[in-house]
């Protein structure tokens, strides 16, 4: 047996038991406790699955080394990069925090008013011409964007309706997923609709197409958290976390982690008003307090807290701005037209929903 054959058991023994043994840990725990189960990392196993293979298949076929060597190392870069934008874990080991910051944390959260926003773009596809390695002609479509536009919607009032952070156990560390969910009062909705297709008729003429986008956006708020209880293992850090995605044993090392560090969710829910003539004090909406005996009761509720709105004359319009406000993100409205300069008509698309303006709050976790 060569040294490249045997070198190949070895990374066959390495991955295949770095990957037994943190889905036999994870399965434990779910048998054992529900709230410690939180799914697993199906990404990172796809990810170590398809490297391992690569890499083990270049150590016993020699005649193709280096094709299998180089796809599996440019999936191990892609899997690193990959875990540093999107796992949870990695988001959470940097907003670590403990019971008085996250209480703190809260409260300032509570207290903020969301941004909304529209983006309006207008653009249209070019063909570009171009030959291939072999000298063919070919060609593609290139998106060409000849317009862009923010505007700011002015949130005059808001009530915040988050309730309390209740945490069971005696862990030392907690993963806690914060969800935003926005209401919208009065005939905001309506006026969210006008501003939007005012928007867009305004700019429709710059180009062939033009997409209208919806944000809102609560500032500095971040979904994945870690909550620190007094002392937790050493190993439970992020430095840990970058030596495994490097070794290649992350699955191993996020499936001990979701394994012994359990999960709690919180929604922020707020209910806006951008109708200059809608009273806040009035009981359009009403969310039941949740009392649970026996829990620490992290940070206390805000429930029903009043923003009061701006005095401002009957029937004024909301303000909008092209000012951008320190946060910005995107939400879930697109609207996308084409219009038609030689008919002189405006179509929309055929696979766009119609009423593509109402804000779905999503479930009460």
């Amino acid at each position: 047996m060569s040294a490249g054959n045997v070198f190949g058991v070895l990374l066959t023994i390495y991955f295949a038991l770095s990957l037994i043994v943190g889905i036999y840990l994870q399965l434990v725990s779910k048998r054992t406790s529900r709230e410690l189960f939180s799914g697993f990392p199906t990404s990172q196993i796809v990810f170590h699955v398809l490297i391992s293979l690569f890499l083990i298949l270049s150590c016993f076929i020699n005649s193709v080394y280096v094709p299998l060597l180089s796809t599996g190392l440019c999936l191990w870069f892609v899997k690193i990069i990959c875990n540093i934008c999107c796992l949870r874990e990695h988001q959470a080991f940097n907003n670590m925090r403990s019971i008085q910051d996250t209480e703190a944390f809260l409260n300032g959260i509570r207290q903020k008013v969301p941004v909304a926003s529209f983006y309006c773009e207008c653009f249209h596809y070019d063909t570009v011409y171009y030959r291939d390695v072999n000298g063919y002609s070919q060609t593609r479509t290139e998106k060409r964007i000849t317009y862009r536009q923010h505007r700011y919607v002015q949130i005059l009032g808001m009530i915040d309706h988050t309730p309390a952070l209740y945490v069971t156990g005696q862990a030392s560390l907690i993963y806690l997923k914060l969800k935003e969910q926005i209401l919208w009062l009065g005939d905001s909705d309506l006026m969210l609709t006008e501003i939007s297709n005012q928007i867009y008729f305004e700019n429709r003429y710059f180009d062939t197409y033009c997409t209208v986008d919806f944000s809102v956006e609560i500032p500095g708020l971040t979904s994945q958290n870690f909550l620190k209880r007094g002392h937790y293992p050493s190993w439970m850090n992020q430095k840990l976390l970058w030596i495994s995605n490097i070794l290649q044993f992350d699955v191993l090392y996020i499936c001990m982690l979701r394994s012994r560090i359990p999960k709690t969710k919180l929604p922020v829910i707020k209910s806006c008003s951008i109708d200059p003539n809608y009273q806040l004090d009035q009981p359009q909406v009403h969310l039941d307090k949740i009392t649970i005996p026996n829990l620490d009761v992290i940070c206390p509720s805000a429930i029903d807290q009043i923003s009061p709105p701006n005095i401002l004359d009957e029937n004024k319009q909301p303000y909008y701005t092209d000012i951008k406000p320190q946060y910005f993100d995107t939400f879930d409205i697109n609207i996308e037209y084409q219009y038609d300069k030689q008919n002189e008509t405006l179509n929309t698309k055929v696979d766009q929903p119609i009423d593509y303006y109402t804000i779905q709050p999503g479930a009460v976790i």
